[in-house]
Formats: C-alpha cells, structure tokens, sequence
C-alpha cells in the first residue's frame, strides 16, 4: 500500500505540469507609490492667483469685484427623447397605419405597425403606437404589455412613458384591476 501513496504525489505534479503554458511570461513589475498626492497648483490668470476647481477659497474677499466672473442660475440638461421613426420604410408604414386607423381598420393598422417593428425592432414610439391600437381593440392585456416594453426601450424620455403608464392605467381599469390601474396612476404621478 505504501509504493501507491509515494508514487500519488508524483503524478499529481505531472498532471499539475501538463496544464502549464509552455510559454509562460510574467506580469510586468508594479510599482508602488506610498507619496501622498500633491494638491493642484494654483492657476494664475490676469495677474492674480486663483485656486484650481475643486478647492476653496481661503483668502478674505479684498472688496475689489471680479469683472471676468460670470454667475448663472442652473439649468437642468435638455430632455432626452427616444429614438422617433427613422428610417423612410418606417415612416411611410406608420403613415399607412394612421391611415387605416382612421378608417377604422385596426386589425390593418396593428399589422402594419407590427411589419415596422420588424425593421426597428427597438423604437419605442413604435411599441406605444401597437399598444394603443391594442387598446381600442379591447385587447387590454396585449396593450399593457406592449406599453410596458415601449417603456423598456424608452430609456430617458419621460413624456413617452409618461404616456405608456397613462395607457396601462386605462387598459387596466377598463379591464377590471383597479389597483393596478391606481398603481400605473401613482407612476405617472411621479414622473411629472
């Protein structure tokens, strides 16, 4: 019993070898540095000497005004739409959908609508337009869903899924949920 356990401890090496890169490179040096960072030096501009930004200013005001300093109110960074229609096949085929709606065929408009989510499978626009059509078809399920995907793809435009939770809000009170529907309402509550 012995010659296997001494002969164990060898293979396992062997086997341990086998798995190695022949072509094994090590890692370059790291080097460390244990000197705290500097602070930012100060920037000179028109004979005086300002902090860099991020730092404040510790100085006393001297009572002279800064002419060149210009202080504006905060202004929040422009809304972000989704993606509308883009390409021309897209746009002709929701203009064909409207069209059919309006004559009141919307088992045509959900079909058109559907062949252009197969070329911009990702437009959001799109997805909410389906849901409404839904909607009118007392498909109300189909409508939540698709409204809740509209807003899977409409990333930073709060209008449009403003407009997907007032749609789910309908389509489930009309279908009889009316805590979901107060739940779709809160969401939309918050999103003004």
């Amino acid at each position: 019993m012995k010659p296997p356990l001494l002969i164990l401890p060898i293979l396992m090496s062997l086997l341990l070898t086998g798995c190695l890169d022949p072509y094994y490179r090590p890692g370059a040096p790291v080097k460390e540095s244990s000197s705290p960072a500097r602070p930012p030096a100060p920037v000179q501009t028109a004979g005086r000497e300002t902090s860099p930004p991020g730092t404040a200013q510790t100085q006393a005001p001297t009572g002279e005004q800064d002419q060149g300093v210009q202080i504006a109110a905060y202004t929040p960074p422009p809304r972000v739409r989704a993606r509308p229609v883009t390409s021309q096949a897209v746009a002709g085929l929701v203009q064909r959908a409207g069209q059919q709606r309006q004559a009141g065929d919307l088992a045509g408009a959900a079909a058109t609508l559907e062949r252009a989510l197969r070329i911009e499978p990702r437009n959001a626009h799109l997805w909410h337009r389906l849901a409404r059509i839904r909607l009118e078809q007392k498909r109300y399920d189909q409508a939540e869903g698709l409204a809740a995907k509209s807003n899977s793809l409409a990333a930073a435009d709060r209008d449009l899924r403003r407009e997907n939770w007032r749609l789910i809000a309908r389509a489930r009170r009309t279908a009889g949920n009316l805590a979901g529907a107060r739940e779709a309402e809160s969401q939309v509550a918050r999103m003004r």
